[in-house]
This record gives structure tokens, sequence and C-alpha cells, in this order.
């Protein structure tokens, strides 16, 4: 055979061979959906859900074994669901898979979201309705309301919610706290890297505080009043679970006693962008309306007093996103030639993406900090 021919056979041989394997790399993967799946992901239905025994940090327990829990090995990345033992879903690294008479050990680490996703975009959206949230707990003093025609989001009423009692010293809190979140959490993945992370959110806010105090306080309170938990939203197999805590306290230098009430309807927009190594904000947009009654004080007082929700929108119960926005009211009284007071309102808190499983370098936050309004009273 002529040596030319050889040769020339032998590269379209190779030549065939490589496109082969392009072709082969390119199509690696598991598709649901809008992602593609990195080809080592194993996803538990619930015939393996069923046979869990144990979840831990570092390990997950079954009664036994499956064909696909046979096909689970130490390169394995596992994409549970939800059930009683997994109420967040699960995602994890396997590290091995032990067997112990009839029983399956795999012994786990954390995963991100990058090590199960090859390629595509999710998008969490929407808005967090009351009819879809749970009550976990709450604290004596707080009532939980239903949503209504005008609002329909979270609410809870404070009737006499105590929030410092120290001998014949106490402080009280009435009144009632709301929210209605609007989120917006697109995440865009190319060959297991995070390419772009876009947040935005809009809360409408309630915040209504009647604060009574008796005696002689000094001293701070930063208490939960109730916390919540969303239904679980699949979304491809991921699974997003919203979690709402209902933040209440004071900080407060008191001598005698005080009645003071104040109500604040605000709603606020915010938004972040990652894409390209950065990130870039969108500014802060706000409206207000808000109403209060004359302050009654027997002496000199400081007294700051807020409520307001912390959002964390949990993916396989890791937060992704967290976002407290806390009303708050301070009253300032000095009692020299005359008793004179003032108050302010203002809004504090932060709209964090969090690194760990995204999978990205650090933590972002935007502040969500709103400049006070300044309402002078008699003698200002």
């Amino acid at each position: 055979m002529d040596r030319r021919y050889h040769i020339t056979g032998i590269l379209l041989i190779a030549l065939l061979l490589s496109a082969g394997c392009k072709r082969e790399e390119f199509s690696w993967g598991q598709k649901i959906g809008d992602l593609t799946f990195s080809g080592n992901v194993v996803f538990l239905g619930s015939e393996e859900l069923s046979l869990i025994s144990e979840v831990a940090d570092d390990r997950i327990s079954f009664y036994g074994e499956t064909e696909k829990l046979g096909s689970v090995s130490d390169m394995s990345i596992l994409v549970l669901g939800v059930s009683e033992k997994t109420p967040y879903g699960l995602l994890r690294k396997v590290r091995s898979v032990e067997k112990i008479d009839h029983n399956l050990i795999i012994l786990t680490s954390d995963a991100s979201l990058t090590d199960a996703v090859k390629d595509g975009t999710i998008q969490f959206k929407g808005k967090l309705l009351e009819r879809d949230f749970s009550l976990l707990s709450k604290r004596d003093g707080v009532l939980v309301k239903s949503s209504s025609k005008s609002f329909d989001g979270l609410a809870v009423t404070l009737d006499s919610l105590e929030v410092w009692r120290e001998g014949a010293s106490s402080a009280l809190l009435g009144g009632s706290v709301g929210i209605s979140p609007e989120v917006d959490i697109t995440i865009k993945i190319s060959s297991n890297r995070i390419t772009q992370v876009s947040v935005s959110t809009v809360l409408d806010k309630i915040d209504e505080l009647n604060f009574r105090s008796v005696g002689t306080i000094t001293g701070a309170t930063d208490i939960i009043a109730a916390d919540f938990i969303h239904t679980p939203v699949v979304i491809d197999s991921l699974v997003f679970v919203p979690y709402i805590r209902i933040l209440c306290g004071m900080n407060v230098r008191v001598a005698g006693s005080i009645s003071s009430g104040f109500r604040q309807d605000r709603v606020i927009s915010s938004g972040s962008n990652f894409q390209g190594s950065a990130w870039t904000e969108s500014p802060i947009v706000q409206s207000i309306n808000y109403d209060f009654s004359k302050p009654e004080v027997t002496d000199s007082a400081s007294v700051k007093v807020f409520s307001g929700p912390e959002i964390s929108i949990l993916l396989f119960g890791v937060p992704v996103q967290v976002i407290r926005s806390t009303g708050y009211v301070t009253l300032e009284a000095k009692n020299e030639v005359s008793l004179s007071w003032s108050l302010s309102a203002g809004n504090s808190g932060f709209s964090t993406v969090k690194a760990d499983m995204l999978g990205l370098g650090e933590d972002h936050s935007q502040d969500l900090e709103i400049a006070p309004i300044e309402i002078p009273g008699p003698g200002k």
C-alpha cells in the first residue's frame, strides 16, 4: 500500500475519533426543564426518600438499597426532593459509600449549585402570599392575622407583646407588622460556572408600633415575634423554600412612664446584578405614608423601637438571598425648663446575596438604610 494513503487513513480515523469525543462532551449531562445537570448527578426519587432513616450534616442513612442507590459512588452529586426527612430538599457531594448489614450509609459533604448544574437559567420569581405560609412559632402577645383584600401578605398583631420586664419596670409593644414581598432571583450558569446573578425585591410593609413603658428602663432587646415557612417551590428539580421571621425590639433609656404610637407604610424597591465578576446596584426607590399619636411622657427619655421582616430564600435549605428591613421610630424627650419631645421614623436593613450555595467568592450586600423623617414636637 502506498505510504501516503496509509498516513491519510490514520489521520482520518484520528479526526473522526476526535469529533466523536467532542460531540459526546457537548451532549454530556442530564436535561431537566431549562437546566442541564452534570452527568454525575444522581436524582433520588420517592422510592429512595422513603428508605431514609437519618439525615445528618455529614451523612445520609438508608434502611435498604435500590438500583439507583446502587449506582451512587464517591464521584456522585446527590439531588433529593422534599420528604419528611428532607423538608427543604437536599444537595450533597458523596465522599464514600458504606454498607452495614442491610443498611446503606452515604458519607457526604456540602455541595454548591454549580456542582450539580452544568448549563441553564434558573428563575425564582413571584409574590409571596400569606396563604402559602405556615406558622412555625410565635411569642405570647402575638396574634396571626389572615390576609385581607387590601393586603395579601403576612401580618401579625402585637397585643401587649412584652419586650422588657425587670422588677416593677416593663415595656410593651402593640400594633401590627405586615409584609407582602415580591422577589425575582435569576441565575445563569454556563459550563458549571455562574455567569450572572440578578436579584430584585419589592417590599410592601406595614410597621405600626405602640410603645408603653412603666418605671426606669435602660437596655435593649431584639426578639423574634413569629416565624413562618413557605410551601416548597420546585423548579426543574431545584427546591426553593422562603422563610420569614418577624422581628421586634427596642433600645431604651427612660425614667417614668411613656406612651407613644407611630405607623409607617412603606414600599421599598431594590436590586443587584452580578456579571463579569463585578456587582452593580439599582438605586433604592421608596414611598411612605405615616401617622402618629402625640407621645405622652413624664420625664426625659430616649426611645427607639423597631419591627419588620427578615426574609430568607432557601435553596436546598441554604440561604441564597437574605433581606432584612425594619422600620424604626425614635422618641427623644427632654425635661429642662419645660418638657419637649421630637419623633423620627426611618428604615434600616440589607439585601444580601449569599455566596455559599452559588459558589461565589463572597457575599454581596446592598444597604436598605433610608434616612428618617423628622417630626418636631412642642418647643422644637
